[in-house]
């Protein structure tokens, strides 16, 4: 049972969210929200993960990853972040250099 149990874990791991039906409420009211908005949600996000963000940039929506949805986050000093949003609107920030090396998608960094 517990074999059947872990199969069905890394089967619904490797399928995007989309594509079982389960959709991303809070990224879909994130997109919907002002520009300012999303970069003081983002901003907050990037500080709840300890990285450095005294001065915010813009934000751009990247697109689905897995289960989750990329955005790029751009801060001050040169700091990007990859932040992905859950279906349970909790985020995770890992800063842009080092996605590569996780075998997750490069930032594209938004342009000032």
């Amino acid at each position: 049972m517990k074999s059947l149990i872990a199969l069905v874990a890394i089967v619904f791991a490797a399928v995007p969210a989309t594509a079982i039906g389960v959709t991303n409420d809070f990224n879909g009211r994130l997109l919907k929200m002002s520009p300012t908005v999303q970069r003081a949600v983002m901003r907050r996000a990037v500080l709840d993960h300890n990285q450095y963000c005294k001065h915010i940039g813009p934000v751009a929506y990247q697109g689905p990853y897995k289960n989750l949805e990329m955005w790029v986050v751009k801060c001050d000093l040169g700091a990007a972040y990859g932040a992905f949003v859950g279906v349970d609107g909790s985020v995770q920030v890992r800063p842009c250099a080092d996605l590569i090396s996780f075998k997750m998608p490069a930032c594209r960094i938004p342009k000032d």
